[in-house]
């Protein structure tokens, strides 16, 4: 699907179809969204670009991700899709081209949903913009999905670890069951799996950021040299400061689940310690008055007690007693 963005505002879904030579050239933006091979053939000989497969796109050498070729530069990151839809997101590659002309190209085989914000809020959208101006704004919403998704792994992460301190309970000391327990490392396993997908994301968007503060520009020739506008300078500041305070909360939330997994664990101990002291008491418990029971089970022909009428009550005594002592010696032990 191929999509079109004027500078004045305006979007055009061209869908599969092939726009001609004067519409694509005309736009400010040109999103390829899993495009048939003769829309890509079409935007790289308007703009004379060589866009990368997905091959190209996945590669993890620096120098795959950032990199200009001839007038263009190219920047891919990775973005987190499908979060919102999904219990297990993806990690899909972007690439963004600013041309020679100064027209931004996108390429993606996902739908992150930082690009359909792109289409459905035209009025955010910067007045004529450049493509320059527009890849900030779009890097913009990227990074405020990414720090939406930062922000609910973190309320994920005091959910658990509420459940596991048990600080909503109106007994801290209520145990927790077996599935309870495998639904809390569950939690903490798609929480660690979200946010590696996350740090990484923001990786790559720092990587795009440190690439167009060296350079100095994003769509000019290399000869032309003009600088960033100072609109568009202060905005890439302030992605840089956005993207950094958000990788630190990312390894803060990769440090929180390592403690909260260390404290699932330890639960888990102390629930298997808690049912092995029980079976110890009820071993303890009820190991003398089953010998008291084996003894005067015996059949010998010499058992005076078994004579007497009182023979009967005195052995359910003994076998009262010897079940009751053991359990007040382990209780004063502080053991129960």
């Amino acid at each position: 699907m191929l999509r079109l963005y004027h500078a004045d505002g305006r979007v055009v879904d061209a869908g599969d179809t092939v726009p001609g030579r004067a519409q694509l050239a005309e736009c400010a933006w040109i999103d390829l969204s899993t495009p048939a091979p003769e829309q890509i053939a079409a935007v790289e000989d308007v703009f004379g670009i060589d866009l990368p497969d997905t091959a190209e796109m996945g590669e993890i050498e620096a120098s795959s991700r950032v990199y200009r070729d001839g007038d263009a530069s190219y920047m891919t990151a990775l973005l987190v899709a499908g979060f919102e839809r999904s219990d297990v997101p993806i990690e899909t590659p972007v690439t963004f081209v600013l041309t020679k002309g100064g027209q931004l190209v996108t390429i993606r085989y996902s739908d992150p949903l930082a690009f359909r914000t792109a289409a459905g809020e035209s009025g955010r959208r910067p007045p004529n913009a450049g493509g320059l101006t527009l890849l900030l704004y779009l890097l913009d919403l990227i990074v405020d999905r990414t720090a939406d998704i930062l922000e609910h792994l973190n309320a994920g992460i005091d959910r658990i670890s509420h459940r596991i301190f048990g600080r909503d309970e109106a007994r801290p000391d209520r145990r927790l069951s077996p599935g309870a327990l495998q639904e809390i490392l569950r939690q903490i396993g798609h929480v660690q799996f979200t946010v590696n997908k996350v740090h990484a994301s923001l990786q790559t968007l720092s990587r795009i950021i440190i690439f167009l503060n060296v350079t100095g520009t994003g769509n000019v020739v290399a000869a032309d040299r003009k600088t960033i506008p100072r609109g568009d300078r202060d905005a890439l500041k302030s992605l840089g400061r956005d993207i950094s305070g958000l990788t630190e909360n990312a390894i803060y939330v990769m440090q929180n689940v390592f403690f909260l997994l260390d404290a699932a664990v330890g639960r888990i101990s102390i629930e298997q310690n808690i049912i092995i002291k029980l079976l110890s008491v009820a071993s303890v418990t009820l190991l003398p008055p089953t010998l008291i029971a084996g003894i005067y089970g015996m059949n010998f022909a010499h058992m005076p007690e078994l004579a007497q009428p009182w023979g009967y009550p005195l052995a359910l005594l003994l076998m009262l007693m010897a079940a009751i002592l053991p359990l007040f010696w382990l209780r004063r032990k502080g053991w129960l």
